[in-house]
């Protein structure tokens, strides 16, 4: 009885279905990484951050208003001695005129507090060349959250295609170990028969050996993309992914100048580099202007107790003036500073669009090689397909062993693959060129 529930226990586990893989397209995948990617999510947030330093630089335009509060406790009485005649009495007779008057001319305890607004009138064009820095900053956030997003559906992609030729590299290695089983099996057979030596028989267990060795290495790679992949679009890693051949795109290239005038305009390199010479410009401007005086146009109200001869409420309007007469050449030296930098800037434009538009020539080229890759691959599985035919139809008339029949089914499997490998390299190359020219 034992025995028989241990049975059925058995059987039961063995029953129970594995956990379905999920079932898996590029377009999905690539959604899924643009939502969930950590890194996506660091370049937005790195966006949100200039956009507001960018609202921070314009409200400099803006008056600002200060308030400002003293209270003062002094260790003795400050005041001063007057006499008669200092006071407007001299018309009386002696001794008035000589007579001396303590006066306090401010309390022991004093508070003074004062509310300024502050407008800026020459430090405007500071502000505009602040407010042009933090725009080109805002530009270049943008340009590295699209390369970001571009990197990543372009890695997606990569990692998807290796899952995919992986999952089929398995299925091709299964077959192999089928394949030489059955001639371990007929090397066996002619060793038992006297037809062949043992050493065809061990030669045969190593090849079996073999067979396995990779079997297991395919395996150990697909995990490894499937892995990658889960991390890439934000799943747990251990998710079971099904991939399945996107469908073939439909091609038709420009001519190369034109392809490479496409990239120039949409690459996020290039966007970037101009941001940069704009923030170069405006730093020159900037240091031009530490030049001009600083005129500020101020509006001030008072409120004080301490000094009887002044009133506790006034107010005032009036501008203030601050220049620097000399520096020993700091803001001569500033000038030329910002100048080599926007020349920097100048230079490195130029050296981005020399490679963006060698990339996309080398890419126009890989798009057409990788294409007759293709074309290769396919006339060489149209020959293994027919050479298993062939085979087959031997191995049903008695003519040719199983397991010449289950080599080349391998065969054609393989074949399979390898078409499969370089149909995944021509769309990994053309998917590389249409990211340099914003077609993805």
């Amino acid at each position: 009885m034992r025995l028989i529930l241990t049975l059925m226990a058995a059987g039961a586990a063995f029953s129970i279905p594995a956990a379905a893989a999920r079932m898996l397209t590029l377009e999905e995948a690539q959604a899924l990484a643009a939502q969930n990617n950590r890194g996506l999510k660091l370049a937005r947030l790195k966006i949100e951050e200039v956009a507001h330093k960018h609202e921070g630089a314009r409200a400099d335009y803006y008056p600002k208003a200060f308030g400002n509060a003293n209270y003062l406790y002094f260790n003795q009485k400050i005041g001063t001695t007057v006499t008669g005649n200092e006071l407007g009495l001299g018309f009386l007779p002696p001794p008035y005129p000589s007579i001396p008057v303590p006066l306090n001319l401010v309390k022991q305890n004093l508070f003074l507090g004062s509310v300024t607004v502050a407008q800026p009138l020459t430090q405007m064009l500071k502000v505009k060349q602040g407010v042009r820095v933090a725009s080109s900053e805002r530009d270049i956030a943008t340009a590295e959250s699209a390369k970001s997003e571009d990197d990543v559906r372009y890695a997606v992609e990569q990692v998807y295609y290796g899952l995919l030729v992986a999952q089929h590299q398995r299925v091709a290695a299964e077959a192999k170990v089928s394949a030489a089983e059955e001639q371990l099996k007929d090397a066996q057979n002619a060793v038992e028969t006297g037809n062949a030596l043992k050493v065809a028989s061990l030669g045969r267990r190593a090849a079996l050996l073999e067979a396995r060795q990779n079997f297991q290495s395919v395996a150990d790679l697909e995990a490894d993309y499937t892995d990658a992949l889960n991390v890439l679009i934000g799943l747990p890693p251990n998710t079971e992914l099904a991939v399945a051949e996107p469908q073939r795109p439909d091609v038709h290239l420009k001519p190369v100048e034109d392809v490479v005038h496409q990239a120039l305009e949409r690459s996020p390199e290039v966007r970037e580099a101009r941001a940069n010479i704009e923030k170069a410009r405006a730093g020159v401007h900037a240091a031009q202007a530490d030049y001009i005086p600083d005129i500020t146009a101020v509006v001030e109200y008072f409120h004080q107790d301490g000094v009887p001869t002044l009133p506790g409420n006034f107010g005032a309007i009036g501008a203030t003036a601050n220049y620097t007469l000399f520096d020993f050449g700091k803001r001569r030296d500033m000038v030329r500073e910002r100048r080599s930098q926007l020349a920097e800037a100048e230079e490195n434009l130029k050296r981005v669009e020399d490679t963006v538009g060698q990339e996309v020539r080398k890419s126009v080229r890989n798009v057409e090689r990788s294409l007759q890759m293709v074309n290769v691959a396919r006339e060489a599985l149209e020959l293994r397909q027919e050479s298993e035919r062939l085979t087959k139809d031997q191995f049903e008339l008695g003519l040719a062993l199983k397991s010449a029949y289950a080599e080349s089914t391998a065969s054609r499997i393989s074949a399979e693959v390898d078409l499969l490998r370089a149909e995944a390299g021509w769309r990994l190359e053309l998917a590389a060129l249409r990211r340099q020219t914003g077609q993805l």
